[in-house]
């Protein structure tokens, strides 16, 4: 299902560093999902349990840490989404915001958990923090992945 950006990983060296064998356990995600209320998408839940981590130009894509790690590892989704939450005027700004990847840069991407597909991905905005304006950045995850690769190596 997800051949064409696995073949992608497998070679793209320049601005994807990823680790191997240090994916997510199911269990872990369930847990996620359990305290976010919804289910992440497929090809976000993919990405988790084959990579689940990864650094692209000196930032990190958020990924799922060990729930005993959890509480201080800044490159958890949920660690990100709880300092969000804590944070009462970014909330209520982006409801429906699930940080994905902040690089070093002037945008951030997130999912909009507002809308989901028929095959449950959310799409990915990227947030020009400059300018403050919102775009359609990708349609699911593995578009999104592809599209970074391909513009950063």
């Amino acid at each position: 299902m997800y051949e064409r950006l696995a073949d992608k990983l497998e070679t793209t060296t320049s601005a994807l560093k990823w680790f191997p064998g240090h994916g997510a356990e199911e269990s872990w995600i369930v847990e996620v999902e359990q305290e976010l209320g919804f289910r992440l998408p497929p090809s976000y839940r993919w990405w988790l349990v084959h990579y689940g981590n990864a650094r692209l130009n000196g930032g990190e894509i958020l990924a799922i840490s060990a729930p005993e790690h959890r509480e201080y590892d800044d490159s958890d989704l949920l660690y990100i989404h709880r300092l969000n939450i804590a944070e009462d005027w970014w909330i209520s700004r982006f409801p429906n915001r699930l940080d994905l990847f902040v690089p070093d840069s002037d945008e951030l991407y997130f999912f909009d958990t507002s809308s989901r597909d028929e095959q449950g991905e959310f799409p990915i905005m990227c947030y020009d923090l400059m300018n403050e304006l919102i775009d359609k950045y990708a349609s699911t995850f593995a578009e999104f992945l592809e599209r970074l690769i391909d513009e950063r190596s």
